[in-house]
């Protein structure tokens, strides 16, 4: 494990970085790759236009409140159902931009289905509504958990509240894997490296065994290699992880990998969340650029629920 001081600036600058990629990428969702190209041509002139963030860094937060004390599955529903119907972890008081399966497995733990067992569990729910907001337990994972097993018992806990199909799991579970080599303090292509071998690994039992295809491109470990026309800003989970590793691993700075994932269009602000969790853990908070930061919607609401949850955190070392 890293220094202190240079380990609170990759755990501040990854929740940040959420917060920042999803603001960055939120005018663009939806955007398909062709207007995008016509509109920036060159990825690297996009700007944000405004701070306004939307699901994906709400229940980023409602998380890692939720994980602020003991990890209890049915208090990260809690935060859940309060955002979606009373507004609670939003920039403007109300719940917007809910994705099906997220909305369906909340819908779910308000009748009282069990929060490990509310999340959707077929084929078509593999939307990239966990992974977005799996940040947060991957810190705590990382520094309340010892064994990789119970590690990435978590992150699956976590992912199945709301989607609970293997392909899902494994997504989060690929990304947490890459963020605690970060926090260990590996570089880019290696964090990478490491945890596509360990995946393979894991993965090989016969929950995931099948499943483990669908990650074809991430597992050969040169996903970084591939063409941007062959990478897909899309919501589906298998797409996001790629074109956020894509962009992580091709570019030298947090700005430029989330500006050349949001040139994807698409799901444009959850590629960004994604990216910017992941570049903002590298490359840590004083390197995500100061005037995003201070565009960012309710900052002193964020601002709170991140620092008390990475003070939550430092007492686990």
């Amino acid at each position: 494990m890293m220094g202190s001081q240079k380990l609170d600036s990759r755990l501040r600058g990854g929740l940040w970085g959420v917060l920042v990629g999803d603001a960055l990428g939120f005018p663009f969702q939806f955007t398909d790759r062709e207007d995008m190209q016509q509109q920036h041509p060159n990825p690297y002139d996009i700007h944000m236009i405004e701070g306004l963030w939307s699901d994906d860094s709400s229940l980023t937060l409602a998380t890692a409140k939720a994980l602020t004390g003991e990890y209890r599955p049915e208090k990260i529903a809690e935060n859940f159902l309060s955002w979606y119907y009373d507004g609670e972890f939003t920039p403007r008081g109300y719940a917007f931009d809910e994705g099906i399966t997220t909305s369906n497995a909340i819908e779910r733990l308000a009748e009282g289905i069990p929060p490990i067992e509310a999340g959707g569990k077929d084929e078509h729910n593999n939307g990239n509504g966990s992974l977005m907001r799996i940040l947060p337990a991957a810190y705590y994972a990382y520094f309340k958990l010892s064994s990789l097993e119970e590690r990435l018992k978590l992150i699956h806990e976590v992912s199945m509240i709301t989607h609970a199909h293997p392909r899902s799991l494994i997504g989060c579970g690929i990304y947490s894997l890459i963020v605690w080599n970060i926090l260990d303090g590996m570089d880019k292509l290696e964090s990478y490296r490491e945890a596509i071998a360990t995946a393979k690994e894991f993965y090989s039992r016969e929950l995931f065994a099948k499943e483990l295809t669908h990650y074809g491109r991430v597992l050969r470990g040169r996903i970084h290699k591939v063409e941007q026309s062959e990478v897909r800003g899309s919501g589906y989970v298998v797409h996001t992880l790629e074109a956020s590793l894509w962009a992580f691993l091709r570019n030298e700075s947090f700005a430029d990998a989330v500006k050349e994932v949001v040139s994807l269009g698409e799901d444009a602000d959850t590629t960004g969340a994604i990216t910017g969790g992941l570049a903002g853990t590298y490359y840590g908070i004083d390197n995500i650029p100061g005037e995003w930061l201070e565009k960012i919607e309710a900052r002193d609401y964020a601002e709170q629920i991140i620092n008390t949850f990475i003070e939550s955190l430092a007492k686990r070392t």
